[in-house]
């Protein structure tokens, strides 16, 4: 856990994760970018709207047998609607996202690859349909679309301005395996993988209150955000 002063409004800003490259300020909504040992502001982050997520920043949950914290959130529109995509922080220091989109959970990891090899192997978007193996597994790409981030909160990995524009690839394997692909303003294609997830396996605590919503069953999922 690290302190700073945002450059903004001189509040104190906590970073939970080393690992997190950026910060919304929850007292002034600046976009603070993390220098080493300096931040710096680059714009103001607008309010998120209300929606019906259950989940919060410091939302702590476990997978796996290893505990983890919410400690960012994105949330992405399209043509359809909106999502949620969860900044997760694992007691190992691990990070990871909790997709929240469409009546699902996924957990997702990101594949470390250059940016060479992530060029190589997937810079040419796949079509609808078609198979792409990604380290073992045979997956078939179930999803396209194009997509952008309305705001954001937290800490995240990287810079999430309101408007960045994203091209997303969905796929799907057996025993709910999923893996997603994503192409942003030119950078080297991000590759995920990991699997749908049931709400009552993940052991949540710290939720948010929401009026007359129930907690789902092990067979239910969580209502589109």
């Amino acid at each position: 856990m690290q302190k700073y002063n945002c450059p903004s409004c001189s509040a104190e800003i906590v970073f939970q994760s080393r690992i997190s490259a950026t910060c919304v300020c929850p007292y002034c909504s600046s976009l603070v970018v993390r220098h080493d040992t300096e931040l710096e502001s680059i714009g103001k982050m607008a309010q998120l709207p209300e929606d019906i997520s259950p989940f919060q920043i410091d939302t702590i949950g476990v997978y796996k047998g290893l505990a983890f914290r919410i400690i960012g959130r994105l949330k992405m529109a399209w043509q359809d609607g909106y999502w949620n995509e969860w900044f997760l922080y694992f007691d190992d220091a691990k990070k990871a996202w909790l997709a929240e989109a469409q009546g699902s959970l996924a957990i997702i990891f990101e594949e470390y690859l250059s940016p060479e090899e992530a060029k190589a192997k997937f810079g040419k978007a796949p079509k609808l349909n078609s198979k792409l193996l990604i380290s073992g597994t045979t997956y078939t790409v179930s999803d396209l679309k194009e997509s952008y981030c309305i705001g954001s909160e937290g800490e995240l990995p990287f810079a999430a301005p309101r408007g960045r524009n994203v091209k997303g690839i969905d796929l799907i394997a057996g025993n709910s395996k999923f893996a997603g692909i994503e192409y942003c303003d030119g950078e080297p294609p991000s590759v995920f993988t990991g699997q749908y997830v049931e709400f009552d396996d993940l052991s949540f605590n710290h939720l948010r209150e929401l009026e007359g919503w129930k907690m789902p069953s092990s067979k239910s999922k969580v209502k589109k955000a």
